[in-house]
């Protein structure tokens, strides 16, 4: 891949910032700095992490940061539940920067090893010690049962069937990082809308909030737009903050990369047409918004659901801005970011699969 033309030493993210029309989140919760602690204990305890300076590697990424302004109005063992939701989408995801992510059939058996920890029944006793499945499985395991606990059948449906597109939409990634020609850009989207991770994010609102969306709301009519929208909002701010780093390691799946190899031109120009796509989604998303109430009595949706449709607004709204305020603070996206990908080199943490 030719990237020649190349951004100027060292990400600008505020410059990049300054493209948007989406909000930057402020609204956050109280209580980061005990998830925050409670993540690290956890992770600590199934072994993700080996020695301090690993443990300072990841606390950089500021993760408890991205829970609270996702989750504002979430507090003590709530917030703690979904900051370790993040920590371990980004210590799974890192698995897949190294030699792992370009050898399809790996990827296959350790994606497939964690959906069957999401097929187990509820409540069924794993036998052995759970560690004895590797700190990758065993912390998942645990994460999973968490996280179900206590949660309608409707629901428990709904969070699997995302967290299953998301885990299977790393099989596709690694073919395509084995050479196949970049996809079109509704193809690659197809594919980041699952491997983005939003949609399990946004069942936790439901979780938190105490209510579960009946599945005519999601299925159809203005959500499920808005859900999309959202999607893509994140995908975009992602590409574009996340750039760098992505061409240091060499990855592929960013529409910035897929833009300028399409059409030319140079990165930044790039940059800015990926920008404005993510403003037309943001604004498609508001519009949208705005028509959902309307749209929900007319079909005789009762007051209760009204409001809880509207407390779901309220957090795809809190998960865009917050995903654009936490790529502007943490060390993911900066030159820290950059040069931690940079020849290979793999997180602390990147090699947790267990034998492949």
């Amino acid at each position: 891949m030719d990237t020649s033309t190349a951004l100027a030493p060292g990400p600008d993210l505020a410059g990049r910032a300054a493209l948007f029309e989406i909000p930057v989140g402020v609204a956050a919760s109280r209580d980061a700095e005990a998830a925050r602690l409670h993540t690290i204990r956890w992770l600590c305890r199934f072994g993700v992490f080996q020695g301090d300076a690993a443990v300072a590697e990841y606390d950089a990424l500021r993760l408890d940061r991205l829970s609270a302004l996702f989750y504002p109005r979430a507090v003590g063992a709530e917030l703690a539940l979904a900051n370790d939701l993040n920590g371990w989408f980004f210590v799974f995801d890192d698995q897949f920067d190294g030699e792992l992510g370009c050898r399809p059939e790996a990827v296959a058996r350790l994606v497939d090893s964690v959906v069957r920890i999401a097929w187990e029944p509820p409540g069924q006793d794993a036998g052995a010690d759970p560690r004895d499945a590797g700190p990758l499985l065993a912390s998942f395991r645990d994460l999973w049962r968490r996280i179900n606990a206590g949660m309608p059948r409707v629901w428990r449906d709904r969070f699997r069937r995302h967290w299953c597109g998301y885990l299977e939409a790393h099989k596709r990634e690694a073919r395509d990082r084995t050479g196949r020609p970049l996809p079109s850009l509704e193809a690659l989207l197809e594919v980041k809308r699952h491997s983005v991770g939003v949609q399990p994010c946004l069942d936790l609102h439901e979780r938190f909030g105490g209510f579960t969306l009946p599945p005519a709301v999601h299925g159809g009519g203005p959500l499920a737009a808005m859900r999309e929208a959202t999607d893509d909002v994140v995908i975009f701010v992602n590409d574009i903050v996340s750039l760098d780093k992505e061409l240091a390691a060499g990855d592929v799946h960013n529409s910035v990369i897929l833009h300028r190899e399409r059409h030319g031109g140079t990165l930044d120009e790039a940059v800015r047409r990926v920008a404005g796509l993510a403003n037309a989604r943001y604004r498609r998303f508001e519009e949208l918004a705005a028509r959902l109430p309307s749209v929900l009595s007319e079909e005789g949706a009762p007051a209760e659901v009204l409001r809880h449709a509207a407390r779901y607004t309220e957090g795809m709204r809190h998960v865009m801005a917050g995903s654009l305020a936490w790529s502007l603070e943490t060390s993911r996206y900066d030159q820290r970011g950059v040069d931690a990908v940079r020849s290979g080199r793999q997180r602390p943490w990147g090699d947790l699969g267990g034998p492949r």
